[in-house]
């Protein structure tokens, strides 16, 4: 149905594709921060309650063990406060990334942002402590965060992007989801539908957002490792994680459409689900998003006050005849005007070789984001068939044209 997104033209927008004919999608998780009702998350279940039997590979906790993944976001979208470094519930009242706790029970852990600041912490039925970054990883780049502990001393390290930023003695015992554990009577009963999970995006129990906020931004390439994967600072990682002997549990996010999660280490005992939806007031998450850690582009604008160029990528949904048209903008930066990059319209136009318009769209970027899924039809509702159409998309920053080939 489609085969390439080939450049025709630039000026300051540039074309990318991220998806070559037959290849799985490069994609990430949107988090939108609702915070209620079970949604706007990723859970992947850990222990079964009625049984005893061990968990799946993702229950880390009784060896040596590294958690990292790639996340994205802004500061004004995860406003929680500062963390106080050291408490082992430190992470709960942050912007919570990565839940694995249990309520009001020990042998639990947690990822989250306060300040902008990675707070990671433990607890142990031996004790509790955390550990803290260095400086705000929300600034609307991707960062790589890895966490590791050390079983025979429960020693805990925090790297960002490579460089550690936190080396520190943590509580000793064990961290694993109990195989007999019994979830606590908290949850307006027992809390079977959220203690024996590990949960990405929020609070686990929905307890209260407003105390235990949800993060809001992207997350991709997370890995669980049975081993210390990292002695000493590292070059960042440039590709996606590829599954090894010590790789517990894997999640690309590569789906890319639909709510099944899939683990790609060996024997994939690890899966999870997107819980897709909205509170309210916010837009429905977590979405699929073409914003991965490798695929950004960075196009120079011109001029005296450049722009940070937008771009636009699309890929496709074959089994349901979809083509998925993504514009990404920088709205950190200001158009000569002096209007943000969200203020302006973006206008984009399909037509075909003979200038057919197919389709005329305008969309409205949010925080500096903008996408349209098309069906494949015109304007009339017929289905387009196969050539060249043309993708021309206009914005307060200047048009460009790129070639799709429609199979």
């Amino acid at each position: 149905m489609f085969r390439r997104l080939a450049i025709h033209a630039v000026m300051l927008l540039a074309f990318e594709a991220t998806l070559p004919h037959g290849s799985a999608a490069a994609s990430s998780l949107r988090f939108h921060g609702n915070g209620v009702g079970d949604i706007d998350r990723v859970k992947v279940r850990i222990d079964d309650p009625a049984t005893s039997l061990p968990g799946p590979p993702a229950d880390i906790g009784d060896s040596d063990w590294t958690i990292e993944l790639w996340l994205r976001g802004f500061a004004a979208d995860n406003p929680a406060a500062a963390p106080a470094c050291g408490d082992e519930l430190a992470w709960i009242v942050g912007n919570i990334v990565l839940d694995r706790d249990r309520y009001s029970q020990n042998r639990k852990f947690g990822l989250a942002i306060g300040a902008g600041i990675p707070v990671f912490g433990v607890s142990t039925t031996l004790g509790g402590s955390s550990i803290c970054g260095a400086a705000s990883v929300l600034d609307g780049s991707w960062h790589h965060i890895a966490v590791q502990r050390r079983s025979s001393d429960g020693h805990l390290w925090m790297y960002v992007d490579g460089v550690p930023v936190a080396d520190e003695d943590g509580p000793d015992g064990l961290l694993s989801y109990p195989d007999n554990g019994v979830p606590g009577n908290f949850c307006g009963g027992p809390c079977v539908n959220s203690d024996p999970f590990i949960v990405f995006g929020a609070e686990k129990h929905d307890a209260d957002a407003a105390q235990y906020p949800p993060f809001t931004g992207w997350l991709d390439e997370v890995r669980f490792s049975t081993v210390l994967r990292y002695p000493s600072a590292f070059a960042r990682p440039v590709a996606p994680f590829v599954a090894d002997a010590a790789t517990a549990a894997l999640w690309h996010f590569d789906e890319a459409a639909g709510d099944t999660i899939l683990d790609s280490a060996g024997g994939g005992a690890s899966g999870g689900v997107r819980k897709f939806g909205t509170g309210g007031a916010r837009p429905a998450g977590p979405e699929w998003s073409i914003q991965t850690p490798f695929s950004a582009v960075s196009v120079p604008g011109t001029g005296s006050r450049a722009l940070a160029a937008p771009r636009v990528t699309a890929w496709p949904t074959p089994a349901l005849g979809l083509i998925r048209l993504a514009v990404e903008l920088d709205a950190t930066l200001e158009h000569a005007g002096g209007r943000t990059h969200d203020a302006h319209p973006i206008r984009l136009r399909l037509h075909d070789v003979a200038g057919r318009v197919l389709r005329r769209i305008e969309l409205r970027a949010i925080d500096g984001r903008a996408e349209f899924v098309w069906d494949r039809r015109d304007e009339a509702g017929r289905r387009v068939p196969a050539g060249i159409v043309f993708a021309q998309v206009s914005t307060g920053a200047g048009r460009a044209t790129a070639t799709l080939v429609l199979e």
